[in-house]
């Protein structure tokens, strides 16, 4: 087994409309700039992929801890909100993120409760935004 995973994404955009495209090729979904910011809205966005994969990402390591640790797990629905922030002298950026789970457990709900927590400081997507992941930017700049 490999020790790292890597999965990539690619966006294809024009104005402002765009389909971000998924290397699994699970994944295609049309975005658009938010109407908030000038654009025709109406379709996804930034801050609803980050909360679609926030969400996604703390669930699979909630379920995957509990299938190590034996806590039997029912159904499991893991809300984000991401606030999308601009103004006062500052560009646009993601001031927050609010995460709620609801899960159905016939196991104690100390336990329960201790695995979302543990979940919380596993999860891949939580420990980027506590931590402030390393980001490298590299361009192509191509005459038109």
């Amino acid at each position: 087994m490999s020790d790292s995973l890597t999965a990539s994404a690619t966006l294809r955009w024009e104005g402002y409309l765009g389909r971000i495209e998924g290397s699994s090729g699970a994944l295609s979904v049309a975005t658009a700039t938010q109407s908030e910011l000038g654009g025709p809205g109406g379709k996804s966005n930034p801050e609803e992929l980050f909360s679609a994969a926030l969400a996604n990402c703390f669930t699979s390591t909630l379920t995957s801890m509990a299938r190590s640790r034996e806590i039997p797990l029912g159904q499991i629905e893991t809300r984000v909100a991401t606030r999308l922030a601009w103004g006062g002298g500052e560009g646009h950026h993601l001031s927050d993120a609010e995460l709620h789970t609801r899960v159905v457990s016939p196991a104690p709900e100390a336990d329960v409760r201790a695995l979302i927590a543990d979940a919380e400081a596993e999860c891949p997507v939580c420990q980027a935004i506590s931590a402030g992941m390393a980001l490298r930017v590299t361009a192509e700049v191509v005459a038109s």
